[in-house]
């Protein structure tokens, strides 16, 4: 036994090796954090555009949404708000709670059961999405959005500037 494993020995100090050589090491690499998402309302409270800063400059706030970047005028941006509204929270938490009722549904209701598959599917659809839904409004407590009035002012994009690249 001994003199099988000592016979392999150098097949292992290979196969690690080898192994080793294959991976590659990440320690002191930074990682590439995605743009923040804003919702940035005009003077009167109205939102005008939602996504990810793309772009800042001295006039203007470059948003970007899928493929196509939208152009701000610096005088038209009242106030910008981080993070997504409440209701995203609350959409998720109603999607992924009525998909997990209707699959639970569906696997416990049986011909023999006094309800059928669809009949439980819709139930505990119905009764997990509103679940979700209360847990992401619980959630909403903890997003921390943060508001910056910008008023058209190039003082106050600046330091909204300066906060996101923190």
């Amino acid at each position: 036994m001994l003199l099988s494993i000592h016979n392999s020995s150098p097949k292992i100090l290979v196969l690690a090796l080898a192994l080793l050589s294959c991976t590659t090491f990440h320690a002191q690499k930074e990682k590439n954090k995605a743009a923040p998402f804003i919702r940035v309302y005009d003077l009167q409270g109205t939102k005008i555009s939602k996504g990810r800063i793309a772009r800042i400059t001295d006039s203007s706030l470059v948003v970007s949404r899928g493929e196509k970047p939208v152009n701000l005028e610096l005088s038209k941006i009242g106030f910008i708000k981080t993070k997504r509204s409440v209701g995203n929270n609350i959409l998720y938490g109603a999607a992924i709670g009525a998909g997990t009722g209707a699959i639970l549904g569906l696997a416990s209701g049986g011909e023999n059961e006094w309800w059928g598959k669809g009949e439980g599917a819709g139930g505990f659809g119905l009764i997990l999405g509103a679940m979700g839904a209360g847990a992401g409004a619980i959630t909403a407590i903890f997003k921390k959005t943060k508001t910056f009035s910008i008023e058209g002012k190039h003082s106050n994009l600046k330091a909204f500037q300066e906060a996101m690249d923190e």
